[in-house]
Protein backbone atom coordinates (compact mmCIF):
# COMPACT_ATOMS: atom_id res chain seq x y z
CA UNK A 1 0.00 0.00 0.00
CA UNK A 2 1.19 3.28 -0.64
CA UNK A 3 2.32 5.86 2.01
CA UNK A 4 1.30 9.42 0.71
CA UNK A 5 -1.16 10.96 2.52
CA UNK A 6 -4.42 11.19 1.19
CA UNK A 7 -7.33 12.76 1.21
CA UNK A 8 -11.25 12.20 0.14
CA UNK A 9 -13.33 14.13 -2.26
CA UNK A 10 -17.43 13.86 -3.31
CA UNK A 11 -19.30 13.92 -6.02
CA UNK A 12 -22.30 13.23 -7.60
CA UNK A 13 -23.09 9.63 -8.43
CA UNK A 14 -23.69 11.20 -12.32
CA UNK A 15 -20.28 13.12 -11.97
CA UNK A 16 -18.29 9.82 -11.02
CA UNK A 17 -19.82 7.91 -14.07
CA UNK A 18 -18.37 10.76 -16.24
CA UNK A 19 -15.05 10.40 -14.99
CA UNK A 20 -15.29 6.67 -15.09
CA UNK A 21 -15.47 6.70 -18.58
CA UNK A 22 -12.97 9.35 -19.13
CA UNK A 23 -10.00 8.13 -17.45
CA UNK A 24 -10.22 4.37 -19.47
CA UNK A 25 -6.98 2.16 -17.79
CA UNK A 26 -5.83 5.11 -15.31
CA UNK A 27 -6.50 5.08 -11.79
CA UNK A 28 -7.80 8.32 -10.52
CA UNK A 29 -5.11 10.20 -9.36
CA UNK A 30 -3.24 10.05 -12.67
CA UNK A 31 -6.02 11.14 -14.60
CA UNK A 32 -6.60 14.24 -12.59
CA UNK A 33 -2.74 15.01 -12.60
CA UNK A 34 -2.98 15.24 -16.15
CA UNK A 35 -6.49 17.06 -16.07
CA UNK A 36 -4.88 19.68 -13.01
CA UNK A 37 -1.66 19.83 -15.77
CA UNK A 38 -4.19 20.42 -19.11
CA UNK A 39 -5.71 22.87 -16.97
CA UNK A 40 -2.68 25.02 -15.72
CA UNK A 41 -1.36 24.89 -19.32
CA UNK A 42 -4.25 26.20 -20.72
CA UNK A 43 -4.34 28.98 -18.35
CA UNK A 44 -0.93 29.69 -18.85
CA UNK A 45 -1.16 29.54 -22.91
CA UNK A 46 -4.39 32.18 -21.89
CA UNK A 47 -2.38 34.75 -19.54
CA UNK A 48 0.96 34.70 -21.93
Amino acid sequence: MNDEKKTSIQVSPELRDRLYKLKFRKTYEQFLEELCDLYESNNESKEG
